[in-house]
């Protein structure tokens, strides 16, 4: 697919060597790419055109007062009597730029007015707020990240300052409100920030801790997109040689969805810089560093990344350790621009993209066309018809039929699927994306059997039935040849368990809204079963929100929520011990009669009944002892009747019978902490 088209170049070393950054533009229809070197350098500017390879227009060698001040970063800014591109130049009192004329050309040098921070800036980001056009600068003099709001005649009014340092940072809106997302390499740090609407000021997102558990080490690069409905980030690691996928929610939070990374099949070891782009409904993410060449995924509506394609170096093409690179959508090609620390001039690679086809995720029957589709199932069973072309079929959560038909297509079967079938699968041609499954690295792991057919394929009970075009036994070195290629993939979130969905509950009635913070359930498994489907589960965070990507439509199911007892909230003690002993003997508890969820909470061992091994199991949590029956949280429907729960008849079902709307649910629960007779 990654096609070599040409490196062009100036011929003149101080344009050609150490490019630094490169950047996009688009005026009146035309595509023009910026790339710029630093101390001694300057810039150059290049015309893109479908077919042929890039075209130098215009070049600036930086002025003699900045020559050598100058760092290696160009970004297009708009100021309200042009656009720009800015640079970092250290002892500059205000921000430095060159105009980017409409013609290619690039204009004079200009300096706005002096700024808190000076113009020895690090990254840049510019966003519309309101009526007003801002500027987010992260001033390196200062290590802070200043708001500026662009004034009429060009300058640049502080409008507050946030203490913090990025290498780069992008803004995005996220429905209604405008953020910005930022990373620091040396401190490995992600961070969202949140744009007031009125006046622009920037605010510190709280609760994205958890993407520290991805790993990512020495963030390099972020960019953004706006793609199937949703909001994203996505994340080079130079030292974790990682890329992730992270949703922006409308509250600024950043929620994983995939996390990779470089194997001997890819080219983003010691990843340095990233691109991606969004065709015709699909996106396209590119990566490269110093394993010298560049890697392709397309992006899934689900946030997951799919190998595609990775072009190594060749004497002819200059990827040696890959500084940075840029894409553009040019005609029917996806453009590529890579810049290298140990080779001169821009490096240019082709993409076709003149035959994409539909985006289409459901469940029951989804058909492709006969272009390139990329088709998902849904959450009941669905039969996935690919067509001509080359498509990638993706299963759902429940039984997926997968026919991918002429061209050479990609089955992408996810981990907790229901059954998966491949009906035509062609030698040589088609592959098999196994790359979801936790903990999967050879074909040797997997329980392979050949059948008159194909083959059956099965991992930690996940079946795959793999039925050839010619209907013929299928070895295994016919279907992933000596090894699976592409990226290593790491599970975003292992799940719930006895250590990581404890937390203090809310004992009582509550009202579940997935809308909303919902504090009864942080950190608890959420789990949702539509009607004839298979689980979809999602583990809330520490605000109590969750994500279960049901799609829009209507889809009654039943709802169930596990969460287990955190011992450092010490809301079981001894003296609930002693109130199972008065029950389990026909006494009433010290404070009166007791009522149906006091007999809930006292049957730790969900026994049906309350007897001195409650009491016993209760007082080995109070004191911290090993014990077979753990304390959890139980949730029930809050319109249930109890009132047939007695001290010998503790019989009730967990969970509720619910309806989500457009991937909305709202339901009145109640949650006993088992063990806990006292609180409720």
């Amino acid at each position: 697919m990654l096609q070599f088209k040409d490196v062009v170049a100036t011929g003149t070393a101080a344009l050609d060597s150490g490019i630094g950054d490169t950047a996009l533009k688009t005026f009146n229809g035309e595509t023009y790419l910026y790339s710029t070197t630093g101390p001694g350098g300057g810039i150059v500017s290049w015309r893109l055109e479908a077919g042929v390879a890039a075209q130098a227009v215009d070049q600036q060698y930086f002025e003699a007062t900045i020559a050598h001040q100058v760092g290696r970063i160009g970004i297009p800014i708009n100021l309200v009597d042009g656009d720009q591109l800015i640079l970092d130049v250290d002892n500059a009192t205000g921000l430095i730029g060159y105009d980017l004329n409409t013609d290619g050309t690039i204009g004079e040098i200009h300096e706005t007015n002096s700024l808190s921070g000076g113009g020895d800036i690090s990254a840049a980001t510019q966003m519309t707020v309101g009526a007003h056009d801002i500027l987010t600068l992260v001033h390196e003099d200062t290590s802070q990240l200043a708001t500026y709001r662009i004034h009429a005649d060009g300058t640049l009014n502080l409008i507050n300052t946030v203490v913090g340092q990025a290498n780069e940072m992008q803004s995005l809106q996220a429905d209604s409100k405008q953020f910005v997302v930022a990373i620091e390499t040396a401190s490995n740090s992600i961070l969202s920030y949140s744009v007031d609407q009125n006046t622009g000021t920037l605010a510190a997102v709280d609760g994205n801790a958890s993407n520290q558990t991805l790993g990512i080490n020495a963030p390099t690069a972020i960019e953004v997109v706006q793609a199937y409905g949703k909001y994203w980030v996505v994340i080079a690691g130079s030292e974790s040689n990682s890329l992730s996928v992270m949703e922006l929610s409308g509250s600024g939070r950043l929620r994983p969805t995939d996390h990779i990374l470089d194997t001997l099949h890819t080219r983003f070891e010691s990843v340095q810089d990233l691109a991606v782009v969004e065709i015709a409904g699909r996106v396209f993410v590119l990566a490269g560093g110093g394993d010298d060449g560049v890697s392709l995924f397309t992006m899934t509506p689900d946030g997951q990344l799919i190998h595609l394609d990775s072009f190594a170096d060749t004497l002819e093409s200059g990827l040696q350790n890959v500084e940075t690179l840029s894409a553009a959508h040019v005609g029917d090609e996806l453009q590529i621009f890579a810049t290298a620390q140990q080779d001169a001039g821009l490096t240019q690679l082709n993409v076709s993209v003149a035959d994409l086809g539909v985006v289409a995720q459901g469940y029951g029957w989804v058909t492709g066309t006969a272009q390139d589709d990329l088709l998902s199932g849904g959450i009941l069973d669905t039969t996935l018809n690919g067509g001509a072309g080359n498509d990638i079929l993706i299963t759902g959560t429940s039984s997926t039929i997968m026919t991918g038909g002429a061209g050479a297509d990609i089955f992408v079967v996810r981990q907790n699927s229901g059954p998966s079938v491949i009906t035509d699968f062609e030698i040589g041609t088609d592959r098999l994306d196994l790359s979801d499954y936790a903990f999967l690295r050879t074909p040797a792991q997997l329980d392979f059997t050949s059948t008159s057919t194909g083959a059956r394929i099965a991992y930690r009970g996940e079946t795959i039935e793999l039925i050839s075009d010619t209907n013929a036994p299928l070895t295994s070195t016919q279907v992933f040849g000596a090894g699976f290629g592409g990226p290593d993939h790491f599970p975003v979130d292992l799940g719930s368990g006895p250590d990581n969905n404890a937390s203090e509950g809310l004992a009582g009635t509550f009202t579940l809204d997935s809308a909303t913070q919902n504090l009864a359930v942080k950190d608890a498994e959420i789990r949702f079963t539509p009607d004839g489907g298979s689980p979809l589960t999602a583990q809330a965070n520490e605000y109590g929100e969750f994500a279960l990507d049901v799609p829009d439509g209507v889809f009654p199911g039943q709802l169930e929520i596990i969460k287990s007892y955190s011992t450092a909230s010490n809301e079981i003690t001894a003296l609930d011990a002693l109130q199972v002993l008065r029950i389990s003997v026909g006494l009433d508890p010290t404070w009166g009669p007791a009522v149906a969820e006091n007999f809930i909470a006292a049957d730790i061992t969900r026994d049906g009944s309350v007897n001195a091994l409650d009491a016993l199991a209760i007082l080995q949590v109070a004191v911290g002892q090993s014990t077979e029956h753990d304390a959890e949280w139980v949730f029930l429907d809050a319109i249930v009747d109890l009132s047939g729960i007695t001290r010998n008849n503790v019989v009730y079902d967990t969970g509720a019978d619910v309806t989500m709307v457009d991937e909305a649910l709202s339901i009145d629960m109640t949650s006993v902490l088992l063990g806990n007779v006292e609180a409720v």
